[in-house]
C-alpha cells in the first residue's frame, strides 16, 4: 500500500466573541462565577445547577495525555515498507509509504482517501501563563459538570493554558451559551479549534481500500459522536450506566473502523501517527467507560472532558501531517 499526500493540511485556532482576561496571579473572582456546565441543542440552553454538584473525584480526572509526535522517517525496516520524501512543485512534501509487501495478492487500485475536516466551538471560561492557576479552575469547574479540560496553547510562542468548559459543534450554538453567561455576569469567550481535511492518494490491493477509508474517518467520526453523547447525556437526563453504556458503543465503533489498518502497526511516518492517536483516543474511551463516579455530575463532567481533549488530539494528529 502506498501513501501520497495530495493536499496540505492546516489547521487555525480563533478565540472570538469578548477576549478572555489575561490572567498570570491568582485566579479572578470572575473565575469563581465561572462554574457552570452548559448544553446546547438548537435553541435550548440549560445550566447544571451548583446545588447538584457532587465533588470530583479526582483520579477520575483524565490529564490531557498528549504524546509526542514523531518526524517522518526515511529508510526500510524489514523491506515490507518503504518511507521517502520529495518536494512538490508547489514546495510542500509529498510522502510515500509503500506497503505492498503486506498487502493481498489481489489487484491493486489508487483511491483517494482523506482525514475528514473538524471545526469545534469552545466555551473558553479562563486563559493562564500559569499552569497551576488553570489547573484551580479547571477542577472547580469539573466540579460542577463541565469538562474543565486545559489546551496548553504556545502558538504565540508563550504557553498559555485555555480552560475549556465544553465544545460544540456550530458557532451558534456556543455563541448563545456565552451570550446567557455574559448577561448573568460571567466572563467567557469561544475558541474556534479547525482543522482543514487532509487527503492522500492511496495505492493499496482493491479489498483493503473500503477498510482504510474507515481507518482514516475513524477518529473524526468518535469525536463526533462524543459530541453528540455530551449533549444528549445532560439533555435527556441519562444515568451514569446509561452514559457508560453510550461510551463503550463509541469505543467499540472506533475498533470496529480502525480495525483494517491496525495490521500496519509498527511502521513508521504519516501511517504511526494515525494509528498513536488512535490509541490515545482509545484509551481515553477507556477510562471514560470504565470509571467510578460519585454522581451523575462527575461523569457528565468527564465526558466532556474526554470529548475535548479527543478534539485536540485530532486537530494535533493534522498538525503533525502538514
Amino acid at each position: 500500500m502506498e501513501y501520497r499526500r495530495k493536499r496540505r493540511a492546516s489547521s487555525r485556532r480563533k478565540a472570538s466573541g469578548r477576549a478572555a482576561a489575561r490572567r498570570s496571579g491568582s485566579t479572578s473572582s470572575d473565575a469563581g462565577r465561572a462554574i457552570v456546565s452548559l448544553l446546547m441543542v438548537g435553541a435550548i440552553v440549560y445550566l447544571v445547577s451548583a446545588s447538584a454538584a457532587g465533588t470530583w473525584i479526582a483520579e477520575n480526572v483524565m490529564a490531557p495525555m498528549i504524546s509526542a509526535f514523531s518526524g517522518k522517517t526515511n529508510g526500510d525496516s524489514d523491506g515490507s515498507q518503504s518511507v521517502s520524501g520529495a518536494p512538490t512543485p508547489d514546495g510542500s512534501l509529498s510522502t510515500a509509504v509503500d506497503l505492498s509487501a503486506g498487502a493481498s495478492s489481489g489487484a491493486t487500485v489508487s483511491a483517494q482517501v482523506s482525514l475528514p475536516a473538524l471545526d469545534c466551538f469552545m466555551l473558553q471560561m479562563g486563559v493562564y501563563t500559569s499552569k497551576s492557576n488553570a489547573e484551580a479552575q479547571a477542577e472547580a469547574l469539573q466540579a460542577q459538570g463541565a469538562g474543565g479540560y486545559i489546551l496548553e496553547d504556545a502558538s504565540t510562542g508563550e504557553t498559555r493554558y485555555r480552560v475549556m468548559a465544553s465544545g460544540y459543534d456550530s458557532a451558534e450554538s456556543a455563541k448563545s451559551v456565552k451570550t446567557r453567561l455574559v448577561g448573568e455576569g460571567i466572563d467567557c469567550t469561544v475558541y474556534e479549534l479547525s482543522t482543514a481535511a487532509a487527503t492522500f492518494r492511496v495505492t493499496a490491493s482493491e479489498d483493503r481500500i473500503p477498510q482504510i477509508e474507515s481507518g482514516f474517518a475513524a477518529l473524526e467520526k468518535a469525536q463526533s459522536a462524543l459530541s453528540t453523547a455530551a449533549i444528549d447525556f445532560d439533555k435527556e437526563g441519562m444515568s451514569v450506566e446509561q452514559g457508560k453504556t453510550l461510551s463503550l458503543e463509541i469505543l467499540s465503533a472506533l475498533e470496529s473502523d480502525m480495525g483494517g489498518l491496525l495490521s500496519f502497526d509498527g511502521t513508521d511516518g504519516m501511517l504511526s501517527q494515525l494509528l498513536d492517536a488512535y490509541r490515545d483516543t482509545k484509551a481515553s474511551l477507556q477510562a471514560l467507560s470504565g470509571g467510578s463516579y460519585e454522581s451523575i455530575v462527575d461523569f457528565s463532567a468527564q465526558l466532556k472532558h474526554t470529548q475535548l481533549y479527543v478534539t485536540h488530539r485530532y486537530a494535533l494528529l493534522t498538525d503533525a501531517l502538514v
